[in-house]
C-alpha cells in the first residue's frame, strides 16, 4: 500500500488571524508577508495528522511552483481580465485533478486547503480575487483552489475520453459551475453533476449561452426537488440523462432557439436561407432513394 503524503493544515484560529492581518495590511497599504514570514507567523496554528502517512514538503513546494506558473501564464502578478481568470481556473483545475498524489483523502479536508490558500499561495488568491474576499482563503466550497480541485475531479471524463476528457470543465460558465458545486446534494454525486453539466451544454447550444443563467437556476431547483422523490443517483446513465433532458427542456420552455449561423459564426443571410430551401428537395429525394 502506498504511503499517503500528508499536507500541513491551518486551523480556524490561524485562518482568522491570517485574514485579520490581511485586512490590516491592506488598510495600511503595507507590503504583505512573504512565504517564510507567513510560515513563522502562523506556526502555532499549523498542524498535520499524527499518523497515516508522512509529511511531504516536496508536494507542498510542487503545488506552489506549478500553480504560480499556471497563474503566470494568465497574467499573474499583474491585474488580470475576467477571461484570464477563467483561463487560470480551467488550467489549474486540470492540473490539480490529474495529479496522482492529490487523489488522497488528505485533500478532502478544509484545513488542508486553508493552509495552501492562506500560507502557501496567498499571493495567487489575492491576485485571483482580492484580500477582502475571506471565503476564498478559508477552506470550503468557495476556497480558491479547493473549488477547482473538486470541479476537476468531478468533471474529468478520464484519459480514455482523449481530447474530450475536459469537455465539461472547459464548456461550463462560472454561473453553471456555482449552481452545481455549491449545492451539496448535486456536487456530492459525480454522475449527477456530470449529467447536469452535459444538460447545460446541450441546452446552451440550442438557445445560446447568454440565456442560460435563469434556465440553470430553474433546472437545478427542479432536479433537487425531483431528487427528493426519486433518488437520481440510482438511475442508469441513460435514464439519468433522459431525466435531466426533460428538466432542461421544461426550464427553457418559451425560449426560442438561437438563430442559425453560418460556418464563420455570422447570422445566416436571407440568401443562405433561400439557397438551403432550393437544395432541400434534392437532399430529400436522395435520402428517399428517388
Amino acid at each position: 500500500m502506498s504511503n499517503v503524503r500528508l499536507i500541513p493544515r491551518l486551523n480556524d484560529v490561524g485562518v482568522t488571524r491570517c485574514l485579520d492581518d490581511l485586512d490590516r495590511l491592506t488598510e495600511e497599504h503595507s507590503d504583505r508577508m512573504d512565504l517564510e514570514r507567513r510560515r513563522s507567523e502562523y506556526e502555532a496554528w499549523i498542524w498535520c495528522a499524527a499518523s497515516g502517512g508522512s509529511l511531504s514538503p516536496e508536494l507542498v513546494d510542487e503545488i506552489r511552483v506549478q500553480l504560480i506558473a499556471i497563474a503566470g501564464q494568465h497574467g499573474f502578478p499583474t491585474p488580470a481580465s475576467d477571461r484570464q481568470k477563467a483561463g487560470f481556473d480551467v488550467a489549474a483545475a486540470k492540473w490539480l485533478a490529474s495529479h496522482q498524489q492529490m487523489h488522497s483523502p488528505e485533500f478532502l479536508r478544509d484545513d488542508t486547503w486553508a493552509f495552501l490558500s492562506c500560507i502557501v499561495l496567498q499571493e495567487v488568491v489575492v491576485w485571483r480575487y482580492s484580500a477582502r474576499q475571506h471565503g476564498r482563503f478559508a477552506g470550503g466550497v468557495r476556497n480558491t483552489f479547493q473549488r477547482l480541485w473538486i470541479r476537476g475531479r468531478t468533471l474529468d471524463l478520464g484519459e480514455a475520453a482523449r481530447e474530450e476528457r475536459w469537455h465539461l470543465l472547459e464548456s461550463l460558465s462560472e454561473d453553471a459551475m456555482v449552481q452545481i458545486f455549491e449545492r451539496a446534494s448535486i456536487a456530492s454525486h459525480p454522475q449527477l453533476a456530470r449529467a447536469i453539466a452535459q444538460g447545460w451544454i446541450d441546452t446552451a447550444e440550442r438557445i445560446g449561452r447568454g440565456r442560460m443563467e435563469d434556465v440553470m437556476r430553474r433546472a437545478t431547483k427542479l432536479l433537487r426537488l425531483r431528487n427528493q422523490i426519486v433518488d437520481l443517483t440510482f438511475l442508469s446513465p441513460e435514464n439519468l440523462r433522459e431525466e435531466v433532458e426533460r428538466v432542461f427542456a421544461r426550464s427553457s420552455e418559451g425560449i426560442a432557439e438561437r438563430e442559425d449561423r453560418d460556418g464563420s459564426g455570422q447570422k445566416a443571410t436571407v440568401a443562405s436561407w433561400i439557397s438551403r430551401a432550393i437544395r432541400r428537395p434534392k437532399n430529400v429525394a436522395a435520402l428517399s432513394g428517388q
